[in-house]
């Protein structure tokens, strides 16, 4: 029996944006993403918090682009999912083993405490790694960890441990990777937007998130989720199969698909007759 993977709610696409570091900015964009009922993926390092931080925007002049006061200001990402970006932002790949797990494990350990949930994924700091990184991230069963590298596909990850974005929001060919997603066929087609939210400020440009948002609504085939959504229903729909007339779902997410051009929902540990 040959059927199609579909997002939850039948839909064909989904779109995630992730945000790095945990600056003054996140609160701007993240009222952005409120305001469009959009839940976003931020990558915070716990021991930069309160750090003082400027950069020159195009005029050469200071922006201040500070880390917040995580301990004062972690309600501002309600709502939101919030990954470990490592304890103090380093080239991990400069680090020795122990070193690099101690930036890991430290973080990890303060942003559970601090957001009561368990923190289980990871964003590389520079997006660089080497191979004492991953043997890290797998020991600690991290569930997935991004990198900076831009496929401009909208493709799945191979390794969720080293997932490789579509685009980063400044990139020139923003609007014509949105233009080429609205008509991608890819069984789970994913759009992947990433970036800092700082640049926004030096870019004086926080109109261009809402251009993007706005651009995206314009197909009402497509859903928001987190990274980590996408991670769950992913390897959760994955799981789905079908024997004897019925598709059997033993994992703990309702799985959507479609085939012969009808919608089918697999409830979570459940099992639907195909008729």
């Amino acid at each position: 029996m040959d059927f199609r993977l579909l997002y939850p709610h039948f839909k064909k696409k989904a779109v995630t944006f992730s945000y790095d570091d945990g600056v003054i900015q996140d609160k701007k964009i993240i009222d952005i993403f409120n305001k469009y009922n959009i839940k976003a993926t931020f990558n915070l390092s716990y021991g930069k918090s309160k750090e003082k931080k400027t950069r020159l925007n195009k005029n050469n002049e200071e922006i201040d682009c500070s880390y917040l006061d995580l301990d004062k200001d972690y309600k501002i990402y309600e709502g939101h999912e919030v990954t470990s970006h490592s304890f103090s932002h380093p080239h991990m790949e400069s680090l020795s083993y122990d070193k690099q797990k101690e930036e890991v494990v430290n973080n990890m350990n303060e942003l559970s405490s601090l957001f009561n949930s368990n923190v289980e994924a990871f964003c590389y700091p520079y997006g660089t790694y080497n191979q004492d990184t991953l043997s890290i991230l797998k020991e600690l069963n991290i569930t997935y960890s991004r990198t900076t590298r831009s496929t401009y596909s909208f493709n799945l990850p191979c390794n969720f441990l080293l997932w490789n974005p579509t685009i980063h929001h400044r990139d020139k060919r923003i609007f014509e990777i949105i233009d080429n997603f609205k008509k991608a066929d890819n069984e789970l087609a994913l759009l992947y937007i990433w970036g800092h939210s700082y640049e926004f400020a030096i870019d004086d440009n926080f109109s261009l998130l809402e251009d993007i948002i706005m651009k995206l609504n314009e197909d009402k085939d497509i859903i928001y989720l987190t990274n980590g959504e996408i991670y769950k229903y992913v390897n959760d729909a994955s799981m789905v199969y079908f024997r004897d007339n019925k598709f059997i779902n033993p994992s703990d997410s309702d799985v959507y698909l479609i085939c012969n051009n009808k919608n089918i929902l697999v409830k979570k540990r459940g099992v639907t007759i195909y008729e």
